[in-house]
């Protein structure tokens, strides 16, 4: 992306334009991905290869055809940036030919081959054009590009270093959470790959029920059940583990260890924690969408992330004190 960018003035506008091609196709903007193609197509060729090599830099090839698709969409874009006048016709020339018949005119003219300089001029200007238009295009996609990615990176570096601390402090608490974790997303994946005509429930119920029993085990490791209650009364047995979270997070504002950190950490916790542990209660005994258990099995790894955190803040404090 920044090579695209930084060599944009010093390389053939065609070198810049299959850079942008590529980048398209791999963020998967089909649209750009086949418009900015249709600028490197040459003249003619077979009408239904043509068609098979638009439909390769398509992210979903099955709405070729439909009429309202990007690829239809990048067509109308490309002819209406080419039509010559109000004669309805088309100038259907690559980059690489409109370039060359630019410099054949200069030939022609300068060995004084060509009279009709009217003409000469109209095509120069009707060309001139087309090549602006595709350079404006894409250098604005490089840039749009440029900015989508890099605030993907940031986020996948935000992200990242929370994942290191959290896979840490579960190998030091909890490491067979990791090996659930694992089993969790080979679930997903195993979904994800199902060939349309066989039902992926039930490898999306077992990483539903994995993510429950997750939940349940960082509560079984920051508060162990206990044969009493709590002082206002509430179980804090083996099954009654939101019942321990809830305690788990009240010691931790009572407790002199608490701080703005803490509070924060806290403030909602037990909320989300019984929220995603009611969805994969009901998920499992019903027709579970892929979405909806990838983000269960997030959301799972963000909320232990938190309470192993939180437990972890608990200790230091207790070890200065």
């Amino acid at each position: 992306m920044r090579q695209a960018l930084d060599d944009f003035d010093d390389k053939p506008l065609e070198v810049s334009v299959r850079r942008a091609v590529r980048i398209a196709n791999l963020v998967g903007d089909t649209k750009y991905a086949v418009r900015l193609a249709l600028e490197l197509k040459p003249m003619g060729g077979d009408r239904t290869t043509n068609g098979e090599t638009s439909r390769m830099l398509m992210a979903d090839p099955s709405t070729w055809g439909s009429g309202t698709g990007p690829a239809e969409q990048a067509h109308r874009q490309w002819m209406n940036d080419r039509k010559i006048g109000e004669s309805g016709n088309v100038d259907v020339h690559s980059l690489v030919e409109l370039e060359f018949w630019n410099k054949e005119l200069d030939e022609l003219k300068k060995s004084g081959e060509r009279v009709d300089y009217d003409h000469d001029l109209t095509t120069r200007q009707r060309s001139t054009r087309i090549i602006a238009r595709a350079r404006h295009l894409t250098f604005a996609l490089l840039c749009s590009w440029e900015r989508r990615l890099g605030y993907t990176s940031i986020n996948e570096s935000i992200f990242g270093g929370y994942r290191v601390k959290v896979d840490k402090l579960l190998t030091d608490g909890v490491p067979e959470l990791l090996l659930q974790f694992n089993a969790v997303y080979r679930r997903l994946q195993e979904a994800a790959e199902t060939s349309p005509d066989r039902d992926a429930a039930e490898e999306l119920s077992q990483a539903i029920t994995t993510c429950r029993r997750i939940l349940k085990a960082v509560v079984d490791h920051v508060l162990p059940p206990q044969d009493e209650p709590s002082v206002t009364g509430h179980p804090l047995d083996d099954a009654h583990h939101r019942n321990r979270l809830f305690e788990f997070t009240k010691r931790a504002i009572e407790s002199k260890s608490s701080n703005k950190l803490t509070d924060v950490m806290i403030s909602g916790l037990y909320d989300r924690f019984v929220a995603v542990d009611t969805m994969t209660n009901k998920a499992v005994h019903a027709a579970i969408a892929f979405e909806t258990a990838n983000l269960c099995a997030l959301n799972t790894y963000i909320i232990c992330g938190e309470i192993i955190s939180l437990h972890a803040l608990q200790g230091d404090a207790s070890d200065v004190g």
